[in-house]
């Protein structure tokens, strides 16, 4: 590496990292030793991937390659790991070097630490997308990962489930308990809902006393099973300062696609059976 470029990154308030054609580290500034953690000794001769995070998918990595082989800059806020674990966000600029020929000898990255912006916009987006009462996905993210699952589903040929689930006589907890107490009930049935189903399933509370569930890979039968424990979990009373609050609830479910095969007829048809199972005296599930 040339001897001046050497020195300008000494004192470059930059993370400036340097790596060969083949992408083995050869050299970091002293900027980008208190950003990763790492001394640059411990990184000559290692590939950039030990900073890998873990985060990005193999496509981000693939598009940075063809950008740089193709002789262009590539420009992204990059998640990466510090030597002690932590993730930190870099928005980072990699770029090919040339010899006076024009050959490419290497790459150089110059990247700046941005984790307080990505953090503070992580949590701009979380309140965007999630209620603030139960913290559950709002109608906006449900209906984004129902759209989502349709695509998915259509191309595996696979099913899935969307259940409506109401609260039987809400407005007459609110009445007897007030608002705090409302909450409370609301609360706990999205705490409880939630343990019923698996990580990849998605709960969310989609309106007033109205939660929307997405259950993925799940056919009627196994449906049924998962909506048996979600009505039982909920009949049980909630504690409210001392008080017993009794609670119930009603869901209706339709499955893709022997049920339904649009975003629209699935909420439909589900909101239909949630009705049904109230006119049947609710604490119940029709599929």
């Amino acid at each position: 590496m040339d001897a001046a470029f050497r020195r300008y990154t000494e004192d470059c308030p930059d993370a400036v990292m340097v790596t060969d054609r083949k992408g083995r580290i050869v050299h970091v500034n002293p900027a980008c030793e208190r950003l990763t953690g790492y001394a640059c000794a411990e990184l000559v001769g290692r590939s950039p991937a030990v900073l890998k995070s873990g985060t990005h998918e193999a496509d981000f990595y693939r598009q940075l390659w063809a950008t740089l082989l193709a002789g262009g800059e590539f420009r992204a806020v990059f998640c990466n790991r510090k030597k002690s674990g932590e993730r930190y966000y870099e928005e980072k600029i990699i770029r090919p070097l040339h010899a006076a020929s024009g050959a490419v000898t290497g790459y150089v990255s110059f990247g700046r630490d941005v984790t307080e912006r990505a953090r503070e916009l992580d949590k701009l987006e979380h309140a965007a997308t999630h209620d603030s009462l139960t913290d559950l996905p709002n109608r906006r993210l449900f209906l984004d990962r129902l759209g989502q699952a349709l695509r998915h589903a259509a191309r595996r040929a696979e099913e899935f489930t969307v259940v409506i689930l109401d609260l039987d006589e809400f407005r007459e907890t609110n009445s007897a308990f007030g608002h705090l107490g409302g909450d409370a009930v609301l609360q706990a049935v999205a705490g409880r809902t939630g343990s019923c189903v698996r990580e990849a399933d998605t709960v969310a509370r989609i309106g007033g006393d109205e939660f929307g569930l997405i259950l993925s890979g799940t056919g009627k039968a196994a449906a049924a099973a998962v909506l048996e424990k979600i009505v039982a979990a909920n009949s049980v009373p909630v504690d409210f300062e001392g008080d017993s609050v009794q609670v119930t609830v009603s869901a209706g479910a339709c499955a893709y696609p022997s049920c339904a095969s649009t975003e629209h007829d699935l909420l439909k048809v589900a909101d239909l059976r949630m009705y049904e199972a109230k006119r049947s005296g609710g604490n119940r599930y029709v599929l």
